[in-house]
């Protein structure tokens, strides 16, 4: 496929939103994305406040109380409890949320339930994610500095978009503030792996900046080439040079050699010192009186982020042996090194005129690089029962995940109106996934009798294998809502409604090439990269060197996602002894995914693309208050889980979590959901508790099942369940030690204790597949814990100038990936995080902070038939920073 035919959108993709527009009346993507109509109450508004002595738990107790007064059952962490924690963005920030887990540092699972069953919002706006293989927003992304306050609701209530499993998460940034305010902050950090020597290559010299250098990217005349000649080969370009003869040939060949000096091979690993970790941020906000009634506020900030971790990781290889994979007692041992780059930007504006109307704009800006070096020894199919041979893969793995949001919101109160309160926001974003100039290449390793090694690179047509990807996301959806206040006796009503449209266009393309070297002599490949793809070994034309642009494995796809949704409410207050929430959601769903091919056409069919939905999603909630302290509660609701865009396009991609290669399935269903809450909650000055029981019915949920391959390595790919079903406890509570008397008792008023447990089961029923041999039809859900516990330990001074927080976090073992083949499920083992958190605050303005993470030097662990599948050592990390604020 030409570079211009990829990436000239509006010639394929206007073919694919025609088709979308007259066969299935579907465009792009517009969907729902509530503002503030779903958040509750915020610190200037109607909330009630626990009373608790001066500054001890109090931002805990604050988030309680918003907690109280929700409707649908749900959990806060305010900007205090995050950043007494120690958490540096909002993913490690959630796991300490009741029944909250935290994947791979980026994905959390609510109540057991994998990320597809949880789904998250910006300031109430969906947004894009830059994730290519998930629809989710990687939560690392959002840094601790932003954030106001994070909501997590885990009952559905219409307001919401209807795709809604385990949870929602509202990621709610920092407000237009009360009065002037600048903040600063400088850190520095380390994790105990980097004592020892990382890795670098010359072409990731520029990365301080988050931003490629120039030198990955597919260059000028590659994309050139691509789009004159379409397929690199000799033959196709001679054809394209007027006809298959000897001449064209020959210069068909020279072309080709040149072609591969386009190329940046100055990717030559070497050792490295690995530098301390860095991070600085500034935030500057104030109001400004215009006029009576007329206040302008400006709030922005800007935070920075380096960060360099080596990789310590090991993997089981399983060879073929007849129809079944076998286990070997050998491990590939993986070395490496990431570097990391996270930037971020906020600037938002307000405008209040009176009390009544209410204006803001928020633009972030979000922007995350990965360099990312491993190299693998182990064994391949060509080596496993060879001693003297084995395999040293190399990986490089460069990528830029950016988000940018424009928001434009209001509230609007009209007291001679009946008091009609009316809120709307229209979001745009845009997110992209940049991956320029992926490696990989093997080299062989020979012991020779003297004892000595041979290693070169092999000799092989895809001896190197070159990869440019890009894919980019775009939203934009509008939202008003309106509420209504009535009173009748001893009841207070709330009638509300409200539409919202969303809309997605996404463009994903990626060029693949690879390096021929079957001419080469042995000799010529034990150099090193540079020197084996050196000019004057590429334009040597008895060298034989090719590459050819492989499209057999391409995963360039258009996709397209809209939503119609309105909601109808009702909120019965009836004599601050009951409160019956009420409503229904009308979705209107429309979605096509298309592979493209290596002409620049679609390929496939059209109708198994397209996925057409309606439905009316309710949802219940009754809430009693049975005295003062004490108020229990009980939901119900109705929703669904839809496939993402990836997972319905069946195009072959990496999952960069896992490294299992993932193809996707055009025949997901969407899976329907029937939800049950009963939760007690009780308040009191210094403490609250809570207990709850809930239970979910799936009606097709989505499984990831490994499909039989021949190469040794996992193929992984999606089908729908029959049925399965989820249901549990959940008990948290919050309490000051100052239960006892006497000095004592005056001393342990300075503590509390804060945790949460979440005790679950599920099951689902899955029918056998053609190339899936699964060998339990009958298991737990995919990413599933049995249990989940948060404890958390916290002090205050008397004089606040020392806080100090302990957290343990752990979560039961989880199916990473159903078993096949009679062999077991593969289980990830439970996680046991122990970290801890000082801060001294020698005056109101400064604040020096001390984060030890890990603690107990815990590994992640994936086992299978009782042997380790996967491990990754995750190292213990300390970190130290000082900020100022006023």
């Amino acid at each position: 496929m030409s570079s211009m035919q990829k990436f000239n959108f509006s010639r394929v993709g206007r073919s694919v939103l025609l088709a979308l527009s007259t066969a299935t009346a579907l465009v792009s993507l517009n969907a729902l994305a509530q503002d503030n109509q779903t958040q509750p109450a915020t610190a200037e508004e109607d909330v009630e406040r626990i009373s608790v002595s001066g500054r001890l738990m109090s931002s805990a107790a604050s988030a309680a109380a918003e907690r109280r007064e929700q409707p649908y059952v749900a959990e806060l962490l305010g900007m205090e409890q995050i950043s007494r924690a120690g958490d540096s963005n909002a993913a490690t920030a959630l796991r300490r949320v009741t029944g909250l887990t935290l994947v791979k540092d980026k994905f959390i699972y609510v109540r057991g339930l994998g990320e597809r069953y949880s789904s998250t919002l910006l300031n109430g706006a969906q947004v894009p994610s830059p994730d290519p293989t998930r629809n989710v927003i990687p939560l690392d992304m959002f840094p601790a500095g932003i954030i106001e306050s994070l909501v997590v609701q885990k009952a559905y209530s219409p307001e919401l978009p209807a795709a809604f499993g385990g949870g929602n998460v509202n990621i709610r940034t920092t407000a237009i503030p009360l009065q002037t305010t600048f903040s600063t902050s400088v850190g520095t950090g380390y994790n105990s792996l980097n004592s020892n020597d990382g890795f670098s290559y010359a072409g990731g010299s520029d990365d301080w900046r988050g931003k490629d250098d120039g030198l990955r990217g597919i260059s000028p005349a590659l994309s050139a080439a691509q789009a004159q000649y379409g397929t690199l080969t000799p033959v196709n370009i001679a054809e394209a040079l007027g006809g298959i003869n000897a001449t064209n040939l020959a210069q068909a060949e020279t072309i080709v050699r040149e072609l591969g000096t386009a190329f940046n091979r100055d990717i030559d690993v070497k050792p490295t010192s690995v530098k301390p970790d860095f991070d600085g941020s500034v935030s500057l906000g104030s109001r400004f009186d215009l006029a009576k009634n007329v206040v302008f506020g400006v709030m922005s900030g800007v935070s920075y982020d380096r960060a360099t971790q080596n990789i310590e990781e090991q993997e089981r290889y399983y060879s073929v042996s007849g129809d079944n994979l076998l286990p070997l007692n050998r491990y590939d041992d993986i070395k490496g090194t990431e570097h990391q780059v996270k930037l971020s930007g906020m600037l938002n504006f307000g405008l209040e005129l009176g009390v009544d109307h209410r204006l803001e704009t928020a633009t972030i800006y979000l922007r995350d690089t990965k360099d990312e070096i491993k190299i693998k020894n182990g064994d391949s199919i060509e080596t496993i029962n060879e001693a003297n041979r084995s395999n040293t893969d190399t990986s490089i793995l460069y990528e830029e995940r950016s988000m940018l949001s424009n928001q434009l919101r209001g509230r609007h109160n009209f007291p001679y109106l009946m008091d009609l309160a009316v809120d709307w926001q229209y979001t745009d974003a845009k997110a992209r996934r940049y991956a320029p100039g992926e490696v990989e290449y093997r080299r062989l390793n020979e012991t020779q009798a003297d004892g000595s090694v041979f290693s070169f690179l092999r000799r092989n047509q895809n001896a190197v294998n070159y990869s440019f990807g890009d894919m980019k996301d775009n939203t934009e959806n509008f939202s008003w809502n309106a509420k209504l206040p009535l009173t009748l006796g001893k009841a207070e009503m709330t009638f509300s409604g409200g539409y919202s449209y969303f809309e997605r266009s996404r463009n994903a393309q990626t060029d693949r090439f690879n390096f021929d070297t079957v001419g080469y002599s042995l000799q010529q490949l034990s150099g090193s990269f540079s020197e084996i793809f050196s000019d004057d070994n590429i334009l040597n034309p008895d060298n034989g060197f090719k590459i050819s642009n492989v499209t057999t494995q391409a995963d360039d796809y258009l996709a397209a996602q809209m939503i119609d949704a309105g909601y109808g409410a009702l909120e019965l207050n009836y004599d601050y002894k009951f409160r019956l929430n009420l409503g229904v959601r009308y979705e209107d769903f429309k979605q096509i995914s298309l592979p493209i091919g290596a002409d620049g056409d679609i390929s496939g069919n059209l109708t198994d693309s397209v996925l057409l939905e309606d439905g009316f999603y309710p949802a219940l909630s009754l809430t009693w208050f049975i005295n003062d302290d004490l108020q229990a509660r009980f939901g119900y609701s109705k929703t669904v889980v839809r496939p993402d865009l990836r997972e319905v396009t069946p195009v072959l991609y990496v999952d960069p979590l896992t490294d299992f290669k993932v193809t996707g399935f055009a025949g997901l269903k969407s899976t329907d959901i029937n939800s049950a809450d009963v939760r007690l909650e009780w308040y009191f000055d210094t403490s609250n508790y809570s207990i709850g029981l809930f239970y979910k019915d799936l009606d097709n949920p989505i499984e990831a099942i490994e499909l039989s391959g021949s190469d040794g390595n996992l193929l992984m790919s999606f089908r729908n369940a029959q049925s399965g079903e989820v249901y549990g406890a959940e008990a948290e509570f919050l309490q000051q030690l100052d239960m006892f008397g006497g000095d004592a008792g005056q001393w342990l008023n300075n503590f509390f204790v804060a945790g949460n447990l979440t005790v679950s089961e599920s099951e689902i029923t899955i029918q056998p597949f053609p190339g899936a041999d699964l060998t339990n039809l009958k298991r737990g859900l995919s990413g599933h814990s049995k249990y989940v516990a948060n404890l958390q330990l916290g002090f205050d001074s008397d004089n606040n100038q020392h806080n100090a927080t302990l957290t343990y976090n752990v979560f039961g073992k989880r199916i990473a990936f159903a078993g096949v083949n009679d062999k077991d499920d593969a289980f990830e083992q439970p996680f046991n995080s122990l970290d801890f958190t000082y801060s001294y605050t020698p005056t109101e303005s400064m604040t020096v902070k001390l984060g030890l993470k890990n603690l107990l030097d815990e590994d992640v662990e994936i086992l299978q038939q009782g042997e380790i599948l996967q491990k990754r050592v995750e190292g213990q990390s300390y970190s130290l920073s000082f900020s100022y604020k006023y």
